[in-house]
């Protein structure tokens, strides 16, 4: 762990006018492409639209669970990066979030927001990379192993089902697995770190990147005195996944009533993981075959329609992403580390 981080002024940008202009010029013809390209998909269509906005309330109410989701996310980041000694402030934090929900959308699955966060939060530090960049990406790996708890805690309501149905005792044996792994891992590298360090030596140590996986596995082994802050952002995700699955709720139930389930408690986790994938832009295509599947091994109906009306209730947040990417974020940390005194000059993205 790095020392105490002195506060540094930050530093303005020696852009000139027209560059600026130009620079904006650019981020909205991309911009205008990727919303050619979603409306292209069908997530924009009229048609697709007069869907989930028939009952306006239940659209008003899903949109605010769904910036209260993204909140919590933010907060989940902001928190994760304070036992390296950097300041997130929660406002940056928020507008990271909100621009990777925004490329998430566009880019092979959740993978894409990923790659514009990492880009936004790891630009100005450069000795300290490898470490933003670990906790960004373990940051993910809370998100996913809350969304593989999830269907875990609900199952003993649904005993009964379980024991009946083969494809979700299979499905459940998967996700505990697949969240033991994650958290083995986790726990190896906090009270086995010389022991991974050369595991990770030995399979990687041939790629030209020096020390990188020793890098993440200290990055990682750094959180042992903050347990605490694991465990909360932990419980934030949690948080943040039953409202995604409330929001699911409202998008049946809008659709048609008679078709909500308590059993979706089980699924719609798992669907959401299936969404990640990434094969197609945002998991389009996949999660809603996912879905469909899922909710017929429960038997239910209506799996793929929900989704795609949970999309056009996100695509409306992620306007959002598209504005503060056409602002651009200023400088993202509050405070320097100690090997970043004489940063390079701030730059908008």
């Amino acid at each position: 762990m790095a020392g105490a981080r002195e506060p540094s002024a930050e530093i303005a940008s020696p852009v000139r006018p027209a560059r600026r202009v130009l620079g904006f010029l650019v981020r909205l013809a991309i911009a205008g492409g990727l919303l050619a390209y979603l409306a292209k998909s069908g997530m924009i269509d009229a048609r697709a639209l007069s869907r989930p906005f028939t009952a306006w309330p239940i659209a008003i109410i899903a949109v605010a669970l769904i910036l209260i989701d993204v909140s919590l996310m933010a907060v989940r980041l902001s928190w994760l990066f304070r036992p390296l000694g950097l300041h997130l402030p929660w406002t940056k934090s928020f507008q990271v979030t909100v621009v990777s929900f925004f490329f998430a959308q566009f880019l092979p699955g959740a993978t894409g927001g990923d790659l514009a966060r990492l880009f936004y939060v790891a630009k100005d530090y450069k000795g300290r990379r490898s470490e933003i960049l670990t906790v960004s990406l373990f940051d993910r790996a809370v998100g996913m192993l809350s969304l593989l708890v999830m269907p875990l805690l609900f199952a003993p309501a649904f005993a009964g089902l379980i024991r009946s149905t083969l494809a979700l005792q299979a499905l459940l044996i998967s996700s505990a697995v697949l969240a033991a792994i994650l958290l083995a891992g986790f726990l190896a590298c906090l009270f086995y770190q010389s022991h991974m360090e050369r595991l990770a030596h030995a399979v990687f140590g041939f790629l030209p990147w020096k020390d990188w996986h020793g890098q993440i596995i200290r990055t990682i082994a750094s959180y042992r005195h903050h347990l605490g802050t694991v465990a909360a952002a932990l419980c934030i995700s949690i948080t943040a996944n039953f409202l995604n699955l409330i929001v699911m709720a409202l998008a049946v139930f809008a659709l048609n009533p008679a078709r909500l389930n308590l059993r979706m408690c089980l699924i719609v986790p798992l669907g959401f993981v299936a969404n990640t994938l990434p094969f197609t832009p945002g998991g389009l295509g996949v999660g809603e075959t996912a879905f469909n599947a899922l909710f017929a091994v429960a038997g239910l109906t209506g799996g793929a329609d929900a989704l795609l009306c949970w999309r056009v209730w996100t695509a409306l947040v992620r306007l959002l992403g598209l504005v503060f990417y056409l602002r651009g974020i200023k400088r993202v940390f509050g405070h320097h580390a100690a090997g970043d005194r004489n940063p390079a000059p701030a730059t908008r993205a």
